[in-house]
């Protein structure tokens, strides 16, 4: 029993618990609190400092006042409140105070709770996270994606301040320095990444002096020289770890990793499986720009990934998905993995304009731009506006359409592959871990943007 439920349940042998009272009441106490934690947010951000845990002590007062809903009522207004200061950041826009979306947004909400009973609002919530858990998974990749994209960015700036290695060569280091000697093809699993990157990376750590093999093939081992450098990558890795798993519980984590190793197990299988149906069908040998090939391992076979840290089995997983997918939209569809994306997000919701395009991305305007012309050039998107300008809103043709429709049903059919075995409770854990990981890498990535800022300026 968490410690919000512990005073509730004083609260209640002391009858002091009751029914909705006024509306005003409740509801005023919602929009003080949604007030409260977005004004707190935007300040940590700008501060680049973690955002805090809500006080339950001070919450006691409201969720006596809305009886059984209260604390489903609160998590919902929180996440609003959390996630509209993150977007005002993200976007530039921090402000003492919200703007008018906001307000009339939040008032939305604060109705919505006011139409139906407790037991209602309860029920269609559970329901209704329950739904969301279930589907978003379909979503996995490109939302991992955007994760892994932020973590890595601020740990580009941050590790840069320390040593000018690239980020391959520092998660073989880590791995290294975790599980000690390693052979290419124990590497190339844990790091998700073809033997051929492998290799360039182990030549140059050897140039470096880092590492040190007896062969091609032998085991590669830190020197001294790399186990002082690692030293110190640890050291930042365990603090940026730290901030990372702000306000996740040792639990949390724990049911989190163990999602995340079911769908590592499903993630491989799908590559294993959609790369040798590229075998039979000669897709090699037509388009290498799509081959992946890792060092072969026996089936089943556990993969050396440092899980005492957040970050290297979602990079793992995040490449294992990556390399599936682009070999199964190449063989379906005969689309990249990057012009799948762009495609989904075009057709979801079309028109498109082009900044909730780029946004949803998170990719830089000139690599958007090609593959929206690519697209256009192919006949599957059309664009509105003045021609040759990327500024206009985008539209999927009848071709564009249908393929979009073999992406959606191959999306379904992956989820279902990597999620088949993990109950849904698991599903709801693993997607609130997800969010407050999405929050703080959003704020520990301002943080050294700031640094950055400060330094060059």
């Amino acid at each position: 029993m968490n410690r919000l439920a512990k005073r509730l349940a004083a609260n209640e042998q002391e009858d002091v618990r009751e029914p909705l009272r006024s509306k005003a009441n409740w509801q005023g106490l919602l929009r003080e609190h949604a007030l409260l934690r977005w004004r707190t947010a935007i300040d940590c951000l700008s501060n680049g400092k973690p955002i805090p845990a809500r006080d339950d002590a001070a919450l006691v007062p409201l969720i006596s006042s809305l009886g059984p809903q209260g604390e489903e009522a609160i998590q919902i207004v929180d996440r609003f409140a959390l996630g509209s200061a993150a977007e005002a950041f993200a976007l530039g826009e921090p402000r003492h105070e919200p703007g008018e979306d906001f307000q009339s947004q939040l008032e939305i909400i604060l109705e919505g709770f006011g139409r139906v009973n407790g037991a209602a609002v309860r029920q269609r919530m559970v329901e209704a996270e329950r739904e969301s858990a279930l589907h978003r998974p379909q979503l996995i990749q490109s939302e991992l994606w955007q994760l892994l994209h932020k973590i890595r960015e601020s740990a580009e700036l941050s590790y840069a301040r320390e040593i000018d290695i690239v980020e391959l060569d520092r998660r073989i280091l880590l791995l290294l320095s975790t599980h000690g000697p390693l052979v290419p093809a124990a590497i190339s699993a844990a790091a998700g990444v073809d033997k051929a990157q492998v290799s360039r990376s182990v030549k140059r750590l050897l140039e470096l002096g880092t590492v040190e093999r007896d062969q091609i093939r032998s085991p590669v081992t830190l020197t001294g020289k790399g186990e002082a450098l690692t030293e110190r990558l640890l050291r930042l890795a365990e603090l940026r770890n730290r901030e990372l798993g702000f306000d996740i519980s040792d639990r949390e984590l724990a049911d989190f990793f163990s999602v995340v190793e079911i769908l590592l197990d499903r993630a491989i299988s799908l590559y294993e499986q959609e790369r040798e149906l590229a075998r039979m069908s000669g897709q090699k040998d037509r388009d290498p720009a799509v081959w992946y090939e890792f060092e072969e391992r026996q089936s089943g076979e556990p993969i050396a990934i440092n899980r005492t840290r957040i970050v290297p089995p979602l990079l793992t997983l995040s490449a294992y998905l990556s390399r599936s997918a682009a070999l199964t939209y190449k063989r379906l569809i005969g689309l990249s993995n990057f012009e799948t994306w762009v495609l989904s997000e075009i057709s979801y919701d079309p028109p498109t304009d082009w900044p909730r395009l780029v946004k949803a991305l998170e990719r830089d305007h000139s690599q958007a731009g090609r593959t929206v012309n690519h697209l256009i050039e192919r006949g599957l998107v059309t664009r509105e506006g003045r021609p040759a300008r990327r500024h206009g809103r985008f539209t999927p043709t009848a071709e564009g359409q249908k393929l979009y429709d073999v992406i959606a049903r191959t999306s379904e059919s992956r989820a279902a592959i990597l999620t088949e075995t993990v109950p849904p409770e698991k599903l709801q854990a693993f997607t609130r871990v997800f969010d407050k990981l999405t929050r703080n890498a959003a704020a520990q990535l301002q943080r050294e943007r700031a640094y950055e800022e400060l330094e060059n300026g």
